[in-house]
């Protein structure tokens, strides 16, 4: 098992996914992975029937190849400076894979212990999106985007509503909540009293399961609207992480998320959310 950071081939970007999947890995004690995906470039070539259109094709195939090699160049080198004095004695590795980006990051989340993306990942048509879009909403395997800053140590929130979505991420990250030990359980009391028939939705329920796994949680009362109370918790306490259901579908293509979703993917500058669907 293995914490994978995905790789775009920028530098700044490629920097602070490394950095945030760095903490993680040395937070979990696992070996770190930078995953670079470009798929064949000879795939761009087109079946012409004229010696001019070949000749137009080769050239804008040559031309490919060079701005894969600017990519893959990039990635690494922003992998090995962010790991380099830092990695602590973990393992790091980075890896080039011939593939589109959204097949492999779906075969390594199947079997990482966490899958980082950069947070503009998020955005629709940024670089990364449709790998992001694929991993979360079509695999349906968790996800953690890294935020916009750099990472520093904090508690693990989780926005803690007793659905499906908010229980498929705490169990995906379990191992990650866990290892950062220090944990809070935030919870707008009208969703217990909305939906209180639903057994789990209490957050005793949520911290009697974590306390088995050796967590002792604490636990806050959200007022107001859930993302920005979410978010302000997380100013107020340092936190490093938010764990969450995220809701919606993708629809030919297009992400359509719920009002709490969006605005945690869109707070760039709040910390690093773990997320399943």
């Amino acid at each position: 098992m293995s914490i994978v950071a995905v790789l775009q081939g920028s530098s700044k970007t490629d920097a602070l996914t490394t950095q945030s999947a760095l903490a993680i890995a040395r937070q979990l004690n696992r070996p770190l992975i930078g995953l670079c995906a470009l798929p064949d470039p000879q795939s761009a070539l087109m079946l012409v029937s004229t010696p001019e259109a070949a000749g137009l094709s080769a050239a804008a195939t040559t031309s490919l190849i060079q701005m894969q090699k600017d990519m893959l160049a990039a990635a690494e080198a922003a992998f090995r400076e962010a790991v380099t004095g830092d990695a602590h004695g973990l393992e790091t590795t980075f890896a080039h894979q011939v593939a589109t980006a959204e097949a492999a990051a779906a075969r390594a989340a199947t079997l990482a212990d966490a899958i980082i993306f950069p947070r503009s990942a998020a955005k629709s048509g940024e670089a990364l999106s449709v790998a992001f879009d694929h991993v979360m909403m079509d695999a349906r395997l968790p996800v953690v985007l890294a935020s916009e800053k750099p990472f520093k140590p904090g508690p693990v929130i989780i926005g803690w509503d007793g659905s499906n979505g908010a229980a498929r991420a705490v169990r995906f990250h379990a191992s990650l909540i866990a290892a950062f030990g220090d944990v809070i359980i935030a919870q707008n009391h009208k969703d217990a009293e909305r939906d209180g028939a639903r057994p789990d939705i209490a957050p005793g329920s949520l911290a009697d399961w974590l306390q088995r796994k050796g967590v002792s949680p604490r636990l806050e009362s959200l007022n107001g609207e859930v993302a920005g109370a979410l978010l302000s918790l997380a100013e107020r306490s340092g936190a490093s992480l938010i764990v969450a259901g995220a809701y919606g579908h993708s629809r030919l293509g297009e992400r359509l998320f719920g009002g709490t979703s969006r605005r945690l993917l869109e707070a760039g500058s709040g910390p690093a959310l773990a997320l399943a669907r």
